[in-house]
């Protein structure tokens, strides 16, 4: 009964369209002309694309004015994993398809070419000796696989034994990939302290006078100037690692130079690579298949203005074979959103029956027990759901796990430090030891901060002063995370560098105001009375605090504490952006390390479409859930024998 009302529902909804396309032809609108374009599209993905693709998006929208377009970076395995979900119409790609996703359906369009580049700090003593120099791949290899490249006089040829500081990108990305596949290497066997994005590795060599690190070519350029970045320099690549940069390799003074040189093919490739706008399936949409084709045409001539190579015939030749191809393929699909629509027609007219039941009952009492009755099984369902959410969450993470389960055994998944997913090694021990590290250390440090903070609010200070703090404590405990990350890399990473101990200050200001909240309001529940009661006996307010408030509120400052443990234990995009990302166990507070949260944060996005890596990071989700979990169960069973004995 319920599949033919949809399908009658359906139906009617196919007439309406079909009569309103009808009606507007006839009043002398033709639908799929360029001039009636309309609608709305949507891009995700690598940051090496985005600012070409922001200029294009612009140029589009001015031209047709009726059509909205959405861009924005985040990697190139968000945009994969967005567009293979169907959340976005386009991926910006910066790296080649993996099989798994060509298999999921992705097709893709080559939009232009860039490269990415080695860079360092423009203020380094030796700036001159290095643009003369130049870096080749075996010392690249060296620097960032191996390891045996430390200091700057062994790059150089001198005396100086400064270390080199090396970076790196912490998140999955194509410009890593391009980058180490230049000297026969994969991204996870780069070493150095890792960060979030193209302009944070850009921000971190720019602040660190030591530094060598790598960038796309549009983040490592002004835009503006078309020169080297303030701060930063590009490292010119000895291509016949005859020691010196000649005048045919040259070409960096300018984003044009180098743009011509990656053109020529005298900038070698990789690093220099393709870019790609990848769609699942052949687009169809008027306004998708319309930016395409302006992209692809019309779109090319904002390529080299904005430091990019412009697609050459035959590549366009080949986007339009790969197009014409998909197309065929798609009209063989089976359309399956009737079951969907229908599926859900029938959850909203169950629920309309139900809850308007109440009008077949005759008298008014029948009516109000029939609404109790009712209002009583929504509230268990309510409560009994909340269990089944977490049995849920449990059971999906697990079901999700079993291909890394099924590869690795459970005991060397986490005893294991070994982190290399293109050999099949899945060591996880170096992510949870570092979310135990970070999180009790930050505990450790705010606890007392807090409780001192309560006591001092509660019971020593005037009411006027509590009036400030208290909404200035509210404040900072509803800000989003990734200020206190910002907050982090500017005012702690140029002192503390990306160590625990900065991961562990950062996460320490942000519970802060939390616990400190939390105790207040414990205390508060302390009657007044028995302060009073203590002081008529002689007691100091000291005394009284300690061995009234505090005692009588102990379990509930073990409960705000175990609040705390528990955010800071899943805390991601702070910790992610301070943290270093180095997968090792942490042996020392001013050394990098790596969470199970960032793990999930840096790679879920890029690595979403390759079964294996997936279901390592479902892992790492299992692993910090059933943590907190137990944790938690632990944490209330000390708490009830706490309370049991007060």
């Amino acid at each position: 009964m319920l599949r033919q009302i949809g399908k009658i529902l359906l139906s009617t909804l196919l007439l309406c369209s079909t009569l309103a396309a009808v009606s507007s032809c006839g009043s002398g609108g033709v639908k799929g002309k360029e001039k009636d374009i309309e609608g709305q599209v949507s891009i995700s993905g690598a940051f090496a694309l985005y600012p070409l693709a922001v200029q294009w998006s612009n140029e589009f929208q001015v031209r047709y004015p009726d059509v909205k377009i959405d861009v924005s970076a985040g990697g190139a395995g968000k945009g994969m994993t967005d567009v293979l979900n169907g959340m976005v119409d386009f991926a910006m790609l910066s790296r080649d398809l993996h099989d798994e996703e060509v298999e999921a359906g992705a097709l893709a369009f080559v939009v232009g070419r860039d490269a990415v580049v080695p860079d360092f700090n423009s203020s380094n003593p030796y700036a001159s000796l290095i643009r003369r120099r130049g870096i080749t791949a075996d010392d690249a290899r060296k620097i960032w696989v191996t390891g045996e490249i430390k200091t700057w006089g062994q790059l150089l040829g001198n005396n100086e034994s400064h270390k080199i500081n090396v970076y790196t990108r912490s998140d999955a990305c194509g410009a890593a990939q391009t980058f180490a596949s230049w000297f026969d290497a994969k991204q996870e066997d780069l070493i150095g302290t890792a960060v979030f994005g193209d302009p944070g590795i850009a921000q971190a060599v720019q602040k660190d006078k030591w530094s060598i690190g790598f960038n796309n070519l549009a983040y490592a350029f002004d835009p503006q100037t078309h020169r080297p970045l303030e701060g930063l320099d590009v490292f010119p690549i000895d291509s016949d690692g005859d020691g010196q940069i000649s005048d045919t390799e040259d070409f960096y003074a300018t984003k044009e130079s180098l743009v011509h040189a990656i053109e020529d093919d005298i900038f070698p490739s990789p690093p220099a690579r393709n870019l790609y706008f990848v769609t699942k399936g052949a687009p169809q949409d008027s306004a998708t298949v319309a930016f395409l084709k302006f992209v692809l045409r019309d779109g090319q001539k904002f390529n080299e203005p904005a430091g990019y190579v412009r697609v050459s015939n035959k590549a366009l030749n080949d986007n339009m074979k790969a197009y014409r191809t998909a197309l065929r393929a798609s009209d063989k699909k089976v359309n399956t959103t009737d079951d969907i629509v229908i599926i859900f027609i029938g959850t909203i007219l169950l629920l309309v029956a139900i809850f308007s039941g109440s009008i077949f009952h005759r008298t008014l009492n029948a009516r109000r027990i029939y609404k109790q009755n009712l209002s009583s099984a929504f509230m268990l369902i309510l409560t009994l759901s909340s269990m089944l959410l977490l049995i849920a969450m449990i059971a999906g993470l697990f079901v999700k796990s079993l291909p890394i389960l099924q590869e690795n055994s459970f005991w060397d998944l986490i005893t294991s430090s070994d982190w290399k997913p293109s050999q099949k090694k899945f060591g996880f021990l170096p992510f949870i030891s570092g979310t135990l590290a970070v999180t009790f250390i930050s505990i450790c440090i705010a606890l007392p901060l807090s409780l001192l903070t309560a006591i001092t609010l509660t019971e020593y200070s005037r009411k006027f002063v509590r009036k400030f703090i208290y909404p200035a404590l509210d404040i900072l405990a509803a800000l989003p995370s990734v200020i206190y990350g910002v907050w982090g890399i500017l005012i702690l990473i140029p002192i503390t560098g990306y160590t625990l101990f900065t991961a562990s200050i950062v996460l320490c200001v942000m519970v802060l105001p939390i616990m400190v909240s939390l105790f207040v309001e414990i205390f508060a529940t302390v009657p007044q009375d028995l302060r009073d009661a203590s002081m008529s006996l002689g007691a100091t307010r000291w005394q009284t605090t300690k061995k009234v408030v505090l005692k009588k509120s102990l379990s509930g400052i073990f409960a705000a504490v175990v609040l705390a443990l528990s955010k800071a234990m899943g805390e991601t995009i702070a910790v992610m952006m301070v943290c270093g990302s180095i997968p090792a166990i942490p042996k020392s507070l001013f050394g990098g390390f790596y969470t199970l949260p960032a793990l999930i944060g840096n790679n879920y996005g890029e690595m979403a479409s390759v079964p294996l890596y997936e279901s390592a990071i479902m892992f790492a989700a299992l692993i910090l859930l059933v943590i907190v979990v137990i944790f938690n169960v632990l944490s209330r069973i000390i708490l009830y024998r706490i309370q049991k004995k007060d």
